[in-house]
Order: structure tokens, then C-alpha cells, then sequence
């Protein structure tokens, strides 16, 4: 799952996913708005000013449903981390605790699957394995394990 996703930013705005997304949120939250160094020139002791996924996050959480919201802010924090390090195992921190915690709680990931399902039918579910092979060729036995229940439509 990439936990930076449209569908699944809105989907923990909206407050999907329990406990567990009720926390992911309050993570990234965190994140988003730990203070970060004033610019150059800013008196000492002065509050930087709300950058852009500062900016974009208090948009999805007035309009959790909103998919430009959810869109600019995927697109802010993706920024971010390009251009701070920092700020980029911050998040890899994040993801991790967050993909453990819906390992831990398959009720929680479920919920949060059907409502990123619903904000993004084509998102790639919390957890889920997805490889599309449509418009490849293939012949042979599949062999291997987990191989029992898969579906092949062409």
C-alpha cells in the first residue's frame, strides 16, 4: 500500500480505518506541522509560516471527501519529502507503524480497504498485492506457493 495515496489520505480524513486511522492520522498530522526552522530573515522565536502540506491537510480535514484536497495534499507531502530528508524518514517511519498496525488488525484494514474502494475504485487496496498483466501473453502451469485462488481475466 502506499499510505501517501489519494484514496487512502481521504479515506483517514474522513476517519476510516478505527482506531488505527484515527492514530495514522493524528501521526501524519503530526508530521505535517512539527515545527520546522524559520526561513532566513525571520526574527528569532517566530512561527514559520504554514507551508504547503500544512496548507493541504487543514483542506482534506474540512473536506475529507474531496479528491482535489486529497490530490494536493498527496502532492505537498511528496514534495516535501523530495526536498527534506528529515521530513522523508519521518514519513518511511509512518508508513511502517501504520502498515504494522492494519497487519495487526485485519478489521481495521478491511474498513479502511472499502473506504479508499469507495473514494478510489482503482486504488490498490491497504495491504494488497497488485500486478496487472493485461495485454501480456502467458502459457504454462503457475506453480508456487499462494498460487491456489488466484483469478486470471484476460
Amino acid at each position: 500500500m502506499d499510505p501517501i495515496s489519494l484514496g487512502v489520505l481521504a479515506a483517514l480524513a474522513g476517519g476510516a480505518g478505527g482506531e488505527i486511522g484515527r492514530q495514522a492520522w493524528s501521526g501524519l498530522t503530526g508530521l505535517v506541522s512539527r515545527r520546522r526552522d524559520p526561513a532566513p530573515g525571520t526574527p528569532d522565536g517566530a512561527a514559520p509560516e504554514p507551508d504547503t502540506a500544512e496548507t493541504a491537510l487543514t483542506a482534506l480535514e474540512g473536506q475529507p471527501g474531496d479528491h482535489e484536497c486529497a490530490r494536493e495534499l498527496e502532492r505537498a507531502l511528496r514534495t516535501r519529502a523530495e526536498g527534506d530528508e528529515a521530513f522523508a524518514r519521518a514519513v518511511r517511519v509512518w508508513e511502517a507503524m501504520f502498515q504494522a498496525s492494519l497487519t495487526a488488525d485485519p478489521d481495521a484494514a478491511a474498513d479502511l480497504e472499502a473506504a479508499v474502494r469507495a473514494i478510489d475504485p482503482e486504488a490498490v487496496a491497504p495491504g494488497a498485492v497488485h500486478n496487472d498483466f493485461r495485454g501480456s501473453t502467458f502459457s504454462g502451469p503457475v506453480q508456487g506457493s499462494g498460487t491456489q485462488n488466484n483469478t486470471f481475466n484476460g
